[in-house]
């Protein structure tokens, strides 16, 4: 889906926009990244500020990042004592967020592989009034840049069948580049801790009939310093994703039903 709203107005200020930065053992490219977004915080037509959550990072992250919160003023940092999980992180962040008075949250990887200029696309499509806002590698512009092959191929056909599922005109149903309004967010009674939060916090939203509008994205791989994605690709964490979809699918087959009786 893509916007075809009238362009915002320059002259107005963007919605505040508080983005949420999970960090879990990145002490190689934590720096780089939170300068990066950072830099793009700071040109943003708006009040905006960075959350970078770190979940119980067993190596120096922690450390990095408080130095960092001294040198950037527009970086705060909150931190789990013991590791939560990818979704836990991004409530803790949501929810400082909130506290701050921000009206939209936006939550994207930690090492550069969503390019921080992406969030000038968020900020327009939030001034236009949009109220859950997708990044898509499957739209025009978007794509997987240097991710390998077989990842790229297990997107494609992941989302094709959660799409499909889901009923939805939405190209990246699984893209965690993505912002929505805080309140929003909040709203969800979310309850996974991991990256399936993702397609759950969707199938909440297509329930209250929030359909996201998508801008193009190009995801990238990492870098060769830094550690492998933390993504685990097995049938376990595969199921875990798909089972909201087909929830969704179920849920229109029960209303079919009850309509033709």
């Amino acid at each position: 889906m893509s916007s075809t709203a009238a362009p915002s107005d320059p002259d107005v200020a963007w919605p505040s926009l508080a983005t949420v930065v999970p960090v879990y053992n990145e002490e190689i490219g934590i720096k780089r990244s939170c300068q990066a977004i950072v830099a793009v915080a700071k040109r943003y037509p708006g009040r905006a500020i960075v959350i970078a959550v770190d979940d119980g990072s067993l190596d120096t992250s922690a450390a990095i990042l408080s130095d960092l919160q001294q040198q950037l003023d527009l970086l705060q940092l909150c931190r789990h004592e013991v590791n939560a999980g990818y979704g836990a992180a991004l409530r803790t962040g949501a929810q400082q967020a909130s506290a701050l008075g921000f009206e939209y949250v936006a939550f994207m990887d930690s090492d550069l592989t969503n390019p921080p200029e992406d969030l000038m696309k968020i900020g327009e499509l939030a001034s236009r009034g949009h109220s859950y806002i997708k990044g898509s590698r499957f739209v025009d512009g978007g794509g997987m840049g240097s991710v390998p092959f077989r990842r790229q191929a297990f997107s494609e056909v992941g989302n094709a069948i959660g799409r499909t599922l889901f009923g939805t005109r939405l190209r990246d149903v699984t893209n965690g580049f993505r912002a929505m309004r805080t309140d929003l967010f909040l709203s969800w009674p979310l309850r996974e801790r991991g990256f399936p939060v993702i397609v759950e916090e969707l199938d909440w939203a297509l329930q209250a009939n929030v359909e996201p509008v998508e801008f193009p994205t190009i995801l990238t791989a990492r870098e060769g310093e830094q550690r492998p994605s933390s993504f685990p690709y097995r049938p376990r964490v595969v199921f875990s994703y798909l089972r909201y979809p087909l929830r969704a699918q179920m849920r229109r087959l029960h209303r079919a039903m009850r309509r033709s009786t």
